[in-house]
Order: structure tokens, then C-alpha cells, then sequence
């Protein structure tokens, strides 16, 4: 039974509390260190996951690259130089010789005059060549397909039966002399051969690696009970797995991305990065359990867990070793007092030097004896003193709760700038967009942006923009040149809200120049120490996304100590009040003009308070997005930035 209230100790409140408020802390740090752990693990096995593959896709795109170039090669020599078939027989021996990966050539129709097609491959060591009879060839995909479209065409995987009976990609090449149809020349690789490149495990040393082709069949697998016989459609209906055919459907589609795959399917638990061939449309993937990614941070944690236990012993024991030290001698002080309150002043007081309390309370305790046994007048002085000890200890208590460090943080680390951004969307989900990130040491780059329309389609092409421009910046520092090629991104894939404004600006941090682009968007803002504002509204081009090649312009601005940028999307001057009137520039201005300068948080915040108190009331809701950066502000230099008591 456990003691009653009245009952317990300090050494039993003092433990008890220590001990619980430990556990607290010791559940709290596993479980914040486990999700750290797992974001940040998860994130680098995820890019490993992307260079594994995009090496495998580099290597399998350089051997159909090659076999394309060595078939514009032989129709070249037919075509341009009419080489004939004793002349061109040693050089495919040779370049099969030369290229292990090629299984077999064939060259077709009316190649060489009145001669049937050739098909030549390699069988122990000996080059065997063959002519194919009949005319059923030609309606084989080989033939038909390039016939029929006049281009060159990769295959789906096909037996050979006209050679060895090996399963084979083809890659067919249409030949005209003077615009007629001459033939096709077909250079085949055998499907084994691709299997062991993807499944290689020396390669992939982690997970499995799977190759698949346009129709979304599995080529490559190291099941083989796999390949050839199933696609991940069939597979998303057999396990009903939904996230299979949405696999299927973005590797058919050239896309190159990460998947989570759940249970109950040959993927199960497992993450999937994939990207496409180039070449021929097909698509490479790499499947990895979640286990196994996150098999890092499970030893991580294992060890913090081991280590945390043994340190929250240690601890514990000397705790409990230290709490009774100080519970012993106050409970013989305890006895002590139970003795002359019953009268007897003769007890003996307990000397102790464990600590300076107790030897100051023993002390006390021995002096208040002395006085009762003379004067018992004594004993309220004595009473009062107690408490007046107690209530110091009190407020020393309260005064010690209430000190508590606040600490402020620089964007990226960069001490010459502060920044503070804000979004607020109309809805669930918005179409704005603002970023800043580093390209280099000395270059700070910032991006608004607004996509047409709201929606879930317009977060992702914002998604898409985040993602791209980060990506591409170490390689294009230039304002210009970035949103040249966000625009041909989003041109080219031809994404429904691919209609972007957007203001992109490089601030070089030695120089203290800005380089900055708008594409239809609204001004930029830049006001001084003084206060004055300075509005840059022209455009150096249309929005992006809609016009391929799109030319963009730049200006240069040099920023002065203090310089305060302010960006902010058309939410701001399209806010509308109760009597559907907009805010438009002149009365974001004269919001400006009211805001004192403080620090970007404050500004932020003052801006986004007065739109809504102007928009309040009103149905008309749009995306607001404001972004404020100042630049080398004296409070930056000294530290002593002005904090905003009004938040």
C-alpha cells in the first residue's frame, strides 16, 4: 500500500518527481530523435536510391544509343553508298564482334536485289547467317511497324525464332533510295542481356532493381516467374494494390518519381524511385523495404535507447544516494522537534554537514532551544523568521520560472539578411508560391510566384517550381536564365495551370547587388532606412508556361544598409471589401506607409493584418503571399534588433 499523503517523505517527493519528470524527458527525446532520424535517413536513402538508378539508366541508354548509331550507320553505307552484301557481311561480323551486346543483325526486304532477307548472329564462338523464307516476316512488329510509319522503332520483347529462339529487343531502321522503300536493317539485343544488367546485385546491393517496357510488362525482375507474365496493372488487380497501376501508369508516361507501395503485393513495404530510358520509352525502377531504409536509424536509436538507460540509472542512483543524504538528517531533526514540542528542551539537536541548509537548519534548531528554554516569548520571532525564509524561497522560485531565453534565427544561416515570409491560401490548398535558398556561399536566391487558378493542380505545379529551380540554380545563377528554364519546364510539360507569374531575384552577399526578373507578375517593393519606397513595376516578359523559348529580361539594383524588399502576389492588391472594391497598389502602399520600419516579421504581419481588415466581410477570397527580406539592417549588425511587442 502505498504511503498516504501526509505520509510521504521528501526523499519520496523528491525522487518521485525527479524520477517522473526523467521519464517524461526520456520518452519525449526517443520519440522526437526517431522522427528526426527517419525524415532525415529516409531523405538520403531515398537520393541514393535516385543515383543507383540514374547510373543504370545512363548505362543502358548508352548501349541502345550505340546500337542506334551503328544502324543510321549500315543504312547509310546501303542507302548512300550501295554497298553490297559481300561487302557488308565483314563489317557486322566485326561490329558483333566488337559489341557483345548485340545477339543479332538482320537486314530485310529489297536490301540487296534479288536476294532473300540476311539474318546473321553468333552461335559458339561462329558466326552462323541465315535467310529468312517467306513472307510471314513482314507482318511481324519489326518489319510492320517501321514499314507502315516510316520511322525507326524499338520493339517489345519478341522471340526470334528465325535464330536462335532467344527472347530479344529490336531496333528497326526503315531504308528509302530516292523515296522508295528498300528495306529494314534490324539490330537485335537479347533480353538476357538486360536482365543482368538491371539485376545485377553488385550494383543494386540493396533492394531489387525491375525494367519495364512501354506496355508496362516486366522485363527485368530478379523473380523470374515475373518477367514476361505479368504487367503492374495485372499486378494492381491481382493484389489490389491501387498503387501499382498508379506506378504503372506514371512509368509508362515517362515520369521519374518516388512511389510508396503497401502491402500485399511482390513490392510490399517497400519505397520505389523510377526513370525512364530515354531510348526507347521504358522504364527503370528500384525497390527498397522500409526496413531495410530505415535499418540506419534503428541502430541509431537502439543505441541512444541503451545509453539513455543507462544513464537514467546512473542518474537515478544518485539521486536516491543524494535525496536520503539530506531525508536523514531532516527526519532526525523532525524527531528532535517532536521532543521539545512535547517539552522536553533538553533533546539533543542533530549536528549535520551535509549541506549548508541542513547545517544552517540544525543550527536554527538549536538556537531556537536555547530560547525557549529561556525566554518562551521568543518562539513567535522565531515562527515569523521561518516564514519569512519560506515566502523568500517562494518568490525565488516564481522569479526562477520566469526566465526563460528566447533566441532569433537568420534565414539559412546568412547573417546578412533577415527574412519572414508569409502564405495563406484561399482555400485548403493555394496556387502561390515563395522560396529562398542558397546557390552558393555568396549568392541568396528569392522566388514569388502565382499559378493560375487554386487547387490541388496548381499546389503541384507550385510543387514543381519549389523543386525545379533549387535543382538548377548551381548551374544557372542568373535571374533571367532560371525562369527561362522553369518556362520551358513548364511549357514542354504541359501542365493544365501552367500559366506562372513570378519575380525571381539573386542577391549577390558581397556586393550587395540584386538581379531580378518579373514575368507578369505584380511591382516589387524596395524602401530604404529613410522610409522612402521605391516601386519596380515593369515586366521582362510574360508569365511562363505559355509561350516556348519565352525571351526574359533582368535589372540589376545595388541594395543599401537597411534596403527592405517587399514581394507579395496579386492576393494583396485584388483583396476586395464589402463594397467590392479592390485594395490595388494605392492602397498597399498607404498600408506601407503606415508600417514603421522593424524587422520582416513585423512588416509581414502588419501587411496581412490590414488586408484583412480592409477585405473584412467579404466572400471574394484569393491566395495571399507575402515575402519581406531586408538587407544588412543595422540591427543585424549589432544584434539588437527590436522585438515586436504587439504580437
Amino acid at each position: 500500500m502505498p504511503p498516504s499523503k501526509v505520509d510521504r517523505t521528501i526523499a519520496y517527493q523528491l525522487i518521485s518527481f525527479i524520477f517522473t519528470f526523467m521519464l517524461i524527458i526520456f520518452f519525449v527525446s526517443i520519440v522526437v530523435t526517431r522522427i528526426m532520424y527517419s525524415k532525415v535517413m529516409l531523405n538520403i536513402q531515398l537520393d541514393n536510391m535516385r543515383h543507383l538508378v540514374h547510373e543504370r539508366v545512363y548505362l543502358i541508354d548508352g548501349i541502345l544509343n550505340k546500337v542506334e548509331s551503328l544502324s543510321r550507320t549500315f543504312q547509310t553505307l546501303i542507302t548512300d553508298h550501295d554497298m553490297k552484301r559481300a561487302e557488308l557481311l565483314p563489317l557486322l561480323q566485326q561490329t558483333m564482334r566488337e559489341n557483345p551486346q548485340i545477339h543479332s543483325i538482320c537486314v530485310a526486304d529489297n536490301v540487296f536485289e534479288d536476294e532473300q532477307p540476311l539474318l546473321i548472329y553468333m552461335m559458339r564462338h561462329r558466326f552462323i547467317q541465315r535467310t529468312i523464307a517467306g513472307q510471314d516476316y513482314q507482318y511481324q512488329d519489326w518489319f510492320q511497324i517501321p514499314y507502315i510509319s516510316e520511322k525507326t522503332y524499338w520493339t517489345e520483347p519478341w522471340i526470334d525464332t528465325d535464330g536462335k529462339g532467344e527472347m530479344v529487343i529490336s531496333y528497326a531502321v526503315p531504308m528509302y533510295i530516292e523515296g522508295d522503300f528498300n528495306g529494314i536493317i534490324r539490330i537485335d539485343i537479347e533480353l538476357s542481356y538486360l536482365h543482368g544488367l538491371i539485376t545485377d546485385q553488385t550494383f543494386f546491393k540493396k533492394g531489387s532493381s525491375f525494367l519495364v517496357s512501354t506496355t508496362g510488362t516486366l522485363v527485368a525482375h530478379p523473380d523470374m516467374n515475373l518477367v514476361m507474365n505479368q504487367t503492374l496493372f495485372s499486378m494492381a488487380k491481382e493484389y489490389d494494390a491501387p498503387e501499382l497501376a498508379r506506378l504503372g501508369t506514371a512509368m509508362i508516361a515517362g515520369e521519374n518519381d518516388f512511389i510508396k507501395i503497401g502491402d500485399h503485393s511482390p513490392f510490399q513495404n517497400s519505397w520505389i524511385y523510377f526513370q525512364p530510358l530515354l531510348s526507347n520509352g521504358w522504364s527503370v525502377g528500384i525497390a527498397i523495404t522500409q526496413s531495410v531504409l530505415m535499418e540506419e536509424v534503428n541502430i541509431i536509436l537502439l543505441i541512444q535507447t541503451i545509453t539513455a538507460i543507462f544513464i537514467f540509472l546512473a542518474v537515478a542512483i544518485v539521486i536516491y544516494i543524494r535525496a536520503m543524504s539530506v531525508s536523514r538528517p531532516i527526519k532526525k531533526l523532525a524527531e528532535a522537534a517532536d521532543h521539545i514540542g512535547a517539552g522536553d528542551f533538553e533533546a539533543e539537536i542533530p549536528r549535520s554537514e551535509t549541506s549548508h541548509e541542513i547545517a544552517t537548519l540544525s543550527h536554527s534548531f538549536y538556537m531556537m532551544q536555547q530560547s525557549l528554554k529561556a525566554y518562551i516569548q521568543n518562539l513567535q520571532i522565531t515562527t515569523n523568521e521561518k516564514n519569512k525564509i519560506r515566502g523568500d524561497v517562494i518568490y525565488a522560485s516564481e522569479i526562477q520560472t520566469k526566465l526563460i531565453p528566447q533566441n532569433t534565427e537568420h534565414p539559412l544561416g546568412v547573417k546578412e539578411l533577415r527574412a519572414y515570409g508569409i502564405l495563406q491560401p484561399a482555400g485548403d490548398i493555394g496556387g502561390d508560391l515563395y522560396d529562398y535558398f542558397l546557390i552558393d556561399e555568396d549568392h541568396f536566391c528569392f522566388v514569388i510566384a502565382d499559378v493560375l487558378g487554386k487547387g490541388i493542380v496548381a499546389a503541384m505545379a507550385m510543387t514543381m517550381v519549389s523543386t525545379l529551380l533549387p535543382a538548377i540554380a548551381p548551374y544557372r545563377k542568373s535571374s533571367k536564365e532560371l525562369l527561362q528554364e522553369l518556362n520551358n519546364f513548364l511549357y514542354k510539360n504541359n501542365i493544365e495551370s501552367n500559366f506562372v507569374t513570378a519575380i525571381l531575384g539573386v542577391i549577390d552577399l558581397k556586393t550587395g547587388v540584386l538581379e531580378y526578373s518579373n514575368c507578369g507578375h505584380v511591382p516589387l517593393y524596395i524602401r530604404a532606412m529613410d522610409n522612402s519606397l521605391v516601386k519596380y513595376a515593369e515586366t521582362h516578359a510574360t508569365a511562363l508556361g505559355v509561350f516556348e523559348n519565352l525571351e526574359i529580361g533582368s535589372d540589376a539594383i545595388q541594395l543599401h544598409l537597411g534596403d527592405e524588399i517587399i514581394l507579395f502576389t496579386d492576393g494583396v492588391t485584388e483583396a476586395m471589401n464589402t463594397d467590392e472594391e479592390f485594395l490595388e497598389i494605392k492602397g498597399f502602399e498607404q498600408i506601407l506607409s503606415h508600417l514603421p520600419l522593424r524587422n520582416p516579421e513585423y512588416i509581414a504581419k502588419g501587411i496581412l493584418r490590414a488586408v484583412q481588415e480592409f477585405a473584412r466581410g467579404s466572400s471574394h477570397k484569393d491566395d495571399i503571399t507575402i515575402l519581406i527580406i531586408d538587407y544588412k539592417h543595422p540591427g543585424i549588425e549589432i544584434g539588437l534588433v527590436a522585438k515586436d511587442n504587439t504580437r
